[in-house]
């Protein structure tokens, strides 16, 4: 015979099993959110950098050109971009005594 006072106790624990496991669900949405969100942020935030960076290398540029043309020198080519050097089959390029 099952006492009235077992059934409620075995609900009571069944209904708080059920609130953990969508409090738990809920924290990990909230955390995957707040990770996205960070990474956007994060891109907005490169972004930022990345156009005032180019924005203060052109006013830069502007400005070198106009003292030389102010000091009479010719103007300049714009330098070619170099690539990187690779390291060689002989293992130059890479810091001596780091062992990789």
């Amino acid at each position: 015979m099952h006492s009235p006072l077992r059934s409620l106790s075995l609900s009571a624990l069944g209904l708080a099993l059920v609130l953990l496991a969508g409090c738990e669900a809920a924290e990990q949405s909230a955390q995957k959110l707040v990770e996205e969100a960070e990474q956007q942020a994060q891109a907005l935030l490169d972004d930022a950098v990345g156009e005032a960076v180019e924005q203060l290398n052109k006013q830069v540029d502007t400005l070198q050109e106009s003292a030389n043309r102010a000091l009479g020198k010719p103007a300049q080519e714009e330098p070619a971009e170099q690539p990187e050097a690779e390291p060689d089959a002989a293992g130059e390029g890479f810091e001596p005594g780091v062992e990789t």
